[in-house]
């Protein structure tokens, strides 16, 4: 595809240069949780730089020129590319990236294919060691730059649904601005007729608005015909009336003055006796631009709720205090409730019990900040959870202002997203913790952490005796023997094979020998006979260091416990 196809494309994607965003910012942590390197960007190449729309384990400019870029060779196919050591790669060897910091060794890119097929960019990934990632994990990796593509279009989707709606909005407002100078600008003539002698006057703006002359002396029967297409009939149908009963008169009728221009006229007019005589006084008004600017506003209306109504983005408005005013069908559709079911409730009784907090922290700072972006839960009428990314903002001209709403369902990309980090940071068998994320867990620490380990006791003998399914069920059986005596925050790992770790972070000396004594006391609950040990984690320490002290223990104790 050719180079500048390719960029129109990546402009019309409206994202360069944007803000962070939570979306990108998971997905490329996502990645470095997959493959375990430590640094991952979504870049975007553009004509003479690339732009990153996303960092994660690294800190520096938000672009750099495009004749260093990694990426630029990595759009050049829709397959994945991975270096395994740059410094050995006559493209990238004097590469400033390479030679100094980050001093990147291993890179792969997965490219950001849009629809069309244009690669705007790279879900890349760094690491200052040469390697190479498994199949599985290159595999994980453009899924996720899948995932990085559909979000930029849906982004862009969007902003321009958004777009639309202001524009719709201003042109209303234009409309009614223009009826408004229209009514101050207009000017009203005055008629008046003696019911006994019959004779009609008209002031000279009347005449202007019939388009004769000054000089013109009208009857009833010379006015009628200035109102075609009925407007005649009723004309005198309503003189007629307010003569004999005094029914006020008041029409709008289609005109066509002297010149045969075409209009519309505003008649009204009521019954007098006074010493002067019976009579009929009144004014008449030349509505013609009014009346345009009515179907002109109806019109502008009608689009906007058919947009409303068929819009696939989802819409809804809401007043300050959360009470739902209206929904459109997308949005129903997506709940599983009728709109009926929706408007004049109150978003409280749709949001998670558990996110109440955060429905009040989103109303306090739409009132604050008259806009907000950002993810909400909301519970479906079958009680499933719908995830929408919406971008709401206040209309501070309506009395009272209220809320309105443009949000997408992400739900399914929201679950593809947690069952990614569950994929990377759990064991698939037992559902406990894996090792890569316990070096998480205690980098997230402050403080010094500690951890049992253990090991089970003649295990392979299980297998080979009884078989893998029985060995799977004793694995499974230790990892909730080993759950049952924690408390909040810790966990249990998987470290490999029959070896398991408890996490406890904050550690003291005494809630580790607790926690032994809790597991040597309620052993025979255990599904297999097990050796431990333990050790709080020590200033600069790596996690394989406090790992390997309590292995220690752990093959020290064994020793005692189990000579020969």
């Amino acid at each position: 595809m050719a180079e500048d196809v390719r960029q129109a494309v990546l402009h019309s994607l409206r994202i360069l240069d944007s803000d962070p965003e939570p979306f990108f910012d998971a997905l490329a942590r996502a990645a470095c949780a997959v493959t375990g390197m430590p640094m991952a960007m979504i870049s975007l190449v553009d004509g003479d730089r690339q732009w990153f729309k996303s960092q994660v384990g690294l800190k520096g400019p938000s672009e750099t020129p495009r004749e260093v870029s990694f990426c630029t060779w990595a759009i050049q196919s829709h397959e994945l590319l991975e270096i395994e050591d740059a410094s050995l790669d006559a493209r990238f060897s004097d590469n400033p990236a390479v030679v100094g910091p980050p001093f990147i060794r291993h890179y792969v890119g997965a490219p950001i294919q849009v629809e069309g097929g244009s690669r705007v960019g790279t879900l890349c990934l760094l690491s200052p060691e040469p390697g190479l990632i498994s199949s599985g994990q290159g595999t994980a990796l453009s899924c996720l730059a899948e995932a990085a593509a559909v979000g930029m279009e849906q982004r862009a989707a969007l902003l321009t649904r958004m777009d639309e709606t202001a524009a719709l909005h201003g042109q209303l407002q234009r409309s009614q601005a223009f009826l408004e100078q229209t009514n101050a600008a207009a000017k009203v003539g005055g008629w008046e007729l003696a019911l006994e002698s019959g004779e009609l006057s008209w002031t000279r703006e009347t005449r202007l608005l019939h388009g004769v002359e000054d000089g013109f002396l009208p009857t009833v029967e010379s006015v009628l015909p200035f109102y075609p297409e009925g407007g005649a009939k009723q004309l005198e149908g309503a003189l007629a009336a307010c003569s004999a009963q005094g029914t006020p008169i008041d029409l709008t009728l289609r005109s066509r003055n002297e010149r045969g221009q075409s209009g519309w006229a505003h008649i009204v007019g009521q019954r007098v006796v006074d010493v002067v005589g019976s009579r009929l006084i009144g004014a008449i008004q030349d509505v013609t631009e009014q009346r345009a600017a009515i179907d002109a506003l109806a019109q502008s209306e009608a689009r906007y709720r058919r947009l409303f109504q068929h819009s696939m983005g989802l819409i809804c408005t809401h007043t300050l205090a959360g009470v739902v005013t209206s929904i459109n069908p997308a949005a129903s559709l997506s709940l599983g409730r009728l709109e009926a079911d929706l408007v004049g409730r109150s978003l409280a009784e749709i949001i998670p019990p558990e996110k109440q907090s955060h429905l009040e922290a989103y109303l306090a700072r739409i009132a604050e900040s008259q806009s907000d972006l950002g993810l909400m839960e909301l519970l479906a009428e079958d009680g499933s959870r719908r995830f929408w990314m919406y971008h709401n903002v206040l209309d501070t001209e309506a009395d009272p202002p209220y809320v309105l709403g443009h949000a997408q369902d992400i739900t399914t990309q929201h679950l593809q997203e947690q069952q990614l980090q569950d994929l990377a940071t759990r064991d698939p068998l037992t559902r406990c913790f894996n090792r890569r994320y316990l070096a998480d867990l205690a980098q997230e620490q402050l403080g010094a952490w500690g951890c049992l380990v253990f090991d089970l006791d003649h295990f392979k003998e299980v297998n080979d005796s009884l078989g893998h399914a029985q060995g799977d069920a004793v694995l499974i059986g230790f990892v909730e023997f080993l759950s049952a005596h924690l408390q909040e925050g810790e966990v249990v790992v998987r470290l490999g094979g029959d070896e398991f770790l408890v996490f406890v972070p904050s550690a003291t000396l005494e809630r580790l020998q607790a926690l032994e004594a809790l597991y040597q006391d309620h052993a025979h609950d255990a599904p297999i006979r097990f050796s431990g040990g333990c050790a709080i984690s020590r200033p600069a320490e790596t996690v394989s260091d406090t790992i390997n002290r309590a292995d220690m223990k752990l093959y020290e104790r064994r020793r005692r416990d189990r000579p020969g």
